[in-house]
């Protein structure tokens, strides 16, 4: 007991160590930078706005998700409610245009992706890495604010519409509309 205590006070020792260097490491004028250390910042940085971009859409992509069902399950319930099966048929509407609404953020969405992998592909690649650091250059177009690669483009719609994650939820939706309103003509004969 009283060495493991021993040991866990050596580990704070540590770290507090660590953190006094990372500060005094900070603390060092910014002039003191060469153009290749402001290249590794700016591509650090870069990555980790990536990443915040990345969250920000699957959050969107989510909530547009929760908007659709809600939507649509607002709109069966009143057409069931009222009985007035011509409004089933609305429910392709508000589908369709969820789905066209979430193919378009997800585009975007995957262009960010691609950028992280150009990202990381880089960061992973031993022989540019190492050449990055010999000519002290970092290739164009990862460092922030990310300036658009040439060799990415952005998906078109069609492709984005047709993405699992998106295709098999609003097909899904238009299959259970689909029976919705034939429940709906059904019951109304």
């Amino acid at each position: 007991m009283v060495g493991t205590a021993f040991w866990e006070v050596k580990l704070l020792e540590f770290g507090i160590l660590k953190l006094e260097i990372i500060e005094e490491q900070s603390a060092i004028p910014e002039s003191n930078m060469d153009r290749f250390e402001f290249q590794l910042a700016m591509l650090q940085k870069g990555a980790e706005e990536l990443e915040k971009k990345i969250a920000n859409f699957s959050t969107i992509l989510q909530q547009v998700k929760t908007a659709a069902i809600t939507l649509w399950v607002a709109l069966i319930g009143w057409v069931f409610a009222s009985k007035i099966n011509a409004l089933a048929p609305l429910g392709y509407v508000i589908i369709l245009g969820f789905w066209f609404l979430e193919a378009t953020y997800w585009r975007v969405q995957f262009y960010y992706m691609q950028r992280a992998a150009a990202v990381t592909e880089f960061l992973n690649n031993e022989r540019a890495l190492e050449e990055s650091f010999n000519t002290r250059s970092i290739p164009e177009g990862l460092v922030y604010p990310l300036g658009s690669l040439k060799i990415l483009k952005m998906p078109s719609l069609g492709r984005a519409m047709c993405a699992p994650s998106i295709y098999i939820f609003y097909t899904f939706l238009l299959a259970v509309n689909s029976v919705v309103w034939l429940i709906s003509l059904k019951t109304a004969l």
